[in-house]
């Protein structure tokens, strides 16, 4: 497996910087900011996920995944440790990605995830939780829903579509307890991705966490809006 590099990442994306002044996604932040090694990547999210139980974590939540942004733009992808998480990758599951967590405690966690070519996670959220992922090689399609507050007339979620992105290498892509939290992916190519969840998943969260499936049509003629059927794991159709 290829060792990829910080250096690798700017070029693949064509060198192009961005500042993460607008949400929901960003490309590389700065090319002369200083570098994390995987230890200081750690330290400084576990310092900044004591926003979590701040008062006012909700309407924060949106800088607080700005900040996080920042510093996964800057993680040394030569760091000896991540280069390790890199080579030890094996393709266990069939028409699914592999997904390891690399790093967990109580206030956040970190997880490598590696899709083969046109592998895909289907629509899914993340109860009561933050994320920001960056991918790091290959292409992958990732579209965003909110659930609103009302439900259809067979008293199903209804979910709006927030934004449908194509992530290269150096693109980031943010989602909030209320924004774009029920996404899904999907891989052109091989594609490595990390991201980074606040809070982590706990037995509570895991347990509350459900997969939807929508049709082609639009509900009632709204736009970007569907009717969705929910379940505990993965639709298959």
């Amino acid at each position: 497996m290829p060792r990829i590099t910080r250096r690798k990442v700017i070029q693949l994306s064509g060198g192009t910087l961005a500042v993460a002044a607008t949400l929901p996604y960003t490309s590389i932040l700065a090319e002369n900011e200083d570098s994390l090694g995987w230890d200081a990547f750690l330290k400084t999210c576990e310092n900044l996920s004591g926003a979590q139980f701040e008062e006012d974590w909700i309407v924060n939540q949106d800088d607080y995944t700005k900040k996080v942004e920042a510093l996964l733009v800057r993680l040394n992808l030569e760091d000896d440790k991540i280069a390790k998480f890199i080579e030890n990758y094996n393709n266990y599951n069939t028409h699914f990605p592999e997904i390891r967590t690399i790093h967990r405690k109580t206030e956040f966690q970190v997880s490598l995830l590696e899709f083969e070519s046109d592998e895909k996670i289907p629509l899914h959220d993340h109860p009561d939780m933050t994320g920001v992922v960056i991918c790091t090689h290959g292409e992958i399609e990732v579209t965003h829903y909110d659930k609103l507050s009302d439900t259809s007339a067979k008293d199903l979620p209804l979910l709006k579509k927030e934004r449908n992105l194509t992530m290269t290498p150096g693109m980031t892509a943010t989602l909030t307890v209320s924004r774009g939290n029920i996404h899904e992916l999907h891989a052109k190519h091989f594609t490595r991705m990390i991201d980074v969840f606040t809070p982590p998943y706990n037995r509570d969260r895991s347990s509350r966490a459900r997969y939807y499936w929508i049709g082609e049509d639009t509900y009632d003629g709204r736009t970007d809006t569907f009717e969705a059927e929910v379940t505990r794991g993965p639709y298959r159709r």
